[in-house]
């Protein structure tokens, strides 16, 4: 995993990163706009947001599982994939990814996600 290096410090010890992404989160978020470039970890226990700060990672946003309410992947119009999902009611965007496995994303959160 290519971020794995630089991940170990925003990840708890008793978690382990399942899969990653390079992309941009565009939302709104607790009243805040939020556009940002960074990586999407999804750990067995959360999924963070992280940025890099000089060559650290740093966590943006911090979504538990049980508060996901609904996860979808989209195409837009020229057929670049992206993530949207509720996270306590906000709508959360993941865009512009430029690796990793959107799917394998898909399947984990899906299975983790709060089902209402």
């Amino acid at each position: 995993m290519e971020n794995l290096n630089f991940s170990m410090s925003v990840i708890k010890e008793d978690e382990d990163i399942l899969v990653s992404l390079n992309c941009n989160l565009k939302s709104f978020i607790d009243f805040t706009i939020v556009d940002e470039v960074g990586v999407l970890l999804v750990t067995n226990s959360r999924v963070l947001f992280c940025k890099y700060v000089g060559s650290n990672l740093s966590v943006i946003h911090n979504f538990g599982y049980k508060l996901i309410t609904s996860f979808n992947i989209k195409e837009d119009d020229d057929k670049n994939k992206y993530i949207i999902f509720k996270y306590n009611g906000d709508r959360v965007k993941i865009t512009n990814i430029k690796s990793g496995d959107i799917l394998e994303v898909a399947e984990i959160i899906t299975k983790k996600q709060r089902v209402l």
